[in-house]
């Protein structure tokens, strides 16, 4: 009975290891990304306004470029590819009004870049009685303008920190993430630490932090199969 056990076994071995070989070819083949475009608002990158108390140059309210959401991503973009190219735009009049935001005008140079990965982060800004059959068309157009150069490119969307409809419309264009259970947490924000109010609604380094987190758990599972 043991020979026969022991035979059976060495006939599976080869078996197994096919298996354990497919599995570690699987946790492998994860992409990385040489041009990647992230576009958004004030949260992804905004200019310093003194009228405001704005000091910085880069995403409202971190406190150093290195600290705001988009740059926490292109440090670990670097980790698995050194010579990653990360682009960095304000598209807040695209979510103000998408009907008549001029896609060539404005992210043609971006869109011909051939960019394999695109992060729409957007959503805060969309004015309140937007229609969203509307809005998801041009949403849908934006989309398609970028995968018009790149086919296989991979377009995250994630909404907006605040709860809001905005989140109805990019949850339709998977992959998506949900970031409106961030405003459940204060610290997340940075009440308190500037002098102006609309700049204390934007995220702390705290919530930078969660943002970039959330964002890369997904894009670090991207395998080829995500290429549409």
């Amino acid at each position: 009975m043991i020979k026969k056990y022991c035979l059976l076994f060495v006939a599976w071995m080869p078996l197994i290891m096919s298996c354990k070989k497919q599995n570690n070819t699987v946790s492998q083949s994860t992409l990385t990304f040489s041009n990647v475009v992230i576009l958004g608002n004030s949260i992804t990158y905004a200019p310093h306004d003194n009228s405001i108390g704005w000091y910085g140059d880069w995403g409202m309210a971190a406190t150093a470029l290195d600290l705001d959401y988009a740059h926490l991503l292109l440090a670990k973009f670097k980790v698995k590819n050194p010579n990653v190219q990360v682009q960095i735009k304000n598209i807040a009049a695209f979510e103000k009004d998408a009907v008549n935001y001029d896609l060539d005008a404005n992210l043609k140079e971006l869109k011909n870049s051939k960019p394999d990965l695109l992060i729409l982060r957007i959503g805060e800004n969309v004015p309140a009685g937007t229609d969203m059959t509307v809005f998801d068309e041009r949403y849908t157009a934006l989309i398609n303008y970028f995968k018009s150069a790149n086919p296989n490119i991979i377009i995250l969307s994630a909404g907006s920190v605040w709860a809001d409809n905005i989140d109805a419309v990019m949850m339709k264009h998977p992959p998506y993430v949900l970031l409106s259970s961030m405003i459940k947490t204060g610290s997340n924000f940075s009440f308190g630490l500037w002098s102006n109010p609309g700049v204390e609604l934007h995220p702390s380094n705290k919530g930078m932090e969660n943002i970039a987190l959330a964002l890369w758990n997904k894009i670090s599972s991207f395998t080829a199969n995500d290429r549409k």
